[in-house]
């Protein structure tokens, strides 16, 4: 560390060292840090130099970082490293279109290990970060060698900044060069943390995503098997911990008054299938894992989805759909996704993850927010009668004018 720090600054990074080698023992045994290999010790990563490294936590940023990369200029990016942290942001790299880049797992940040060992090696030309990973030793270990550092795609919830807020006279010692935050509410808090950066604002890279993503039909739709065309067939995605009991009631009330449908229920997280089960056993709802259907017409009322990577099927064959995480304050999940398929999906008001998109959003009808679980019985029930192809079109051209985000970060980082 440099002679002319800031007391407070070394403090800091002694104490930030200390809590990584107590916290060390246990990432040993945390599922989506695995493989646990050299390279989280920052041992065997590429030889650089590099033109860019962009770093990617988990699988929606991995996304990102592969449409940065598809859209990089070849003469000015000839050799890319892009990290990350979890098991399945690596399949989603390995998946893509790589030919020029290089793939490693995020080291562990280690204050002595960024310089010593890590940035020594990789020898960046540029560091782009993508959303909120703020790494106080990186940003240090940039700092120190004259790399420049961007966060792009930049965004922080309420949470976050409430997080990082007491500590902004550390981290802004630590100022990445820019910060391209994805609406003004992000760039406010980004300069509450970072007073020394250069911050600016950007389209959401996550419209672009979209440009290619179409509707599935449905002779081409791996669940048309046992979901047939004009089944009442309601899809409750992304279902949070925090507003189970709620949505508890609404599957309740849909099965005693209308016992036709089929609700297929896709919890957040898997762990939480057990407390699900649980739940229709005691209440006598006729019940079924998605992994126990083979091709033939459910008879079940609740599908209770056990796989991964289907979602977006069942929003394409759905009547209706919520997605969940907005009806308690938990920042919600992508309510995009169903309008691709021509759904209009409903919300509750707790969408704060995704305020990028833009309170005028409520006014296209391509929504419908609610505000409790009785609301969203009757959106359910009666979901309107809009057709897929309108839906889809009018998706399109909201689509149509929020695009171009990936071009404007590489722009700013070259």
């Amino acid at each position: 560390m440099k002679k002319n720090s800031p007391l407070f600054l070394i403090i800091f990074f002694i104490l930030y060292f200390l809590a990584w080698l107590f916290v060390f023992p246990f990432l040993l045994f945390i599922k989506n840090l695995k493989p646990f290999n050299k390279q989280r010790l920052g041992m065997g990563m590429p030889q650089g130099p590099f033109d860019l490294w962009i770093h990617a936590a988990s699988v929606g940023e991995a996304k990102l970082a592969l449409k940065v990369l598809s859209n990089l200029p070849e003469n000015e990016y000839k050799k890319v490293l892009i990290t990350t942290i979890t098991s399945q942001g690596m399949e989603i790299l390995s998946q893509g279109n790589i030919q020029k880049a290089s793939l490693a797992y995020f080291p562990l940040d280690f204050v002595f290990l960024m310089p010593c060992w890590c940035l020594k090696r990789i020898n960046p030309r540029k560091l782009l970060l993508l959303e909120t990973e703020i790494w106080p030793g990186l940003l240090w270990a940039c700092r120190k060698k004259s790399i420049p550092a961007v966060i792009g795609n930049a965004r922080m919830s309420l949470k976050s900044f409430c997080r990082y807020l007491p500590l902004s006279k550390i981290l802004n010692e630590l100022s990445p060069e820019t910060i391209i935050a994805v609406s003004s509410r992000d760039q406010d808090r980004f300069s509450a943390i970072f007073k020394n950066s250069q911050i600016k604002t950007m389209a959401n890279i996550k419209f672009d995503l979209m440009e290619n993503q179409s509707s599935v039909p449905y002779i081409h739709n791996p669940l048309s098997s046992f979901i047939k065309p004009g089944q009442p067939f309601i899809v409750l995605g992304s279902i949070r911990r925090e507003e189970e009991i709620k949505i508890q009631r609404l599957i309740r009330k849909i099965n005693q008054e209308n016992p036709k449908t089929t609700i297929a229920l896709f919890p957040r997280h898997m762990k939480r299938l057990v407390i699900w089960e649980n739940f229709l056993n005691r209440h006598n709802i006729a019940w079924i894992h998605r992994s126990q259907i083979k091709n033939r017409p459910s008879s079940y009322d609740i599908i209770l989805w056990d796989k991964f990577g289907e979602l977006v099927y069942a929003y394409a064959l759905a009547k209706s759909v919520y997605v969940g995480g907005t009806l308690v304050p938990c920042g919600g999940q992508n309510f995009l996704e169903p309008l691709s398929q021509g759904v209009v999906p409903c919300i509750g008001p707790f969408w704060d993850n995704f305020h990028w998109v833009g309170k005028d959003f409520l006014s296209t009808g391509l929504i419908h927010q609610i505000n409790d679980e009785k609301e969203l019985y009757s959106k359910l029930i009666s979901p309107g009668s809009y057709s897929k192809e309108k839906i889809i079109e009018r998706f399109n051209h909201f689509l149509s004018e929020q695009r171009n985000g990936t071009l404007q970060l590489i722009s700013t980082i070259s």
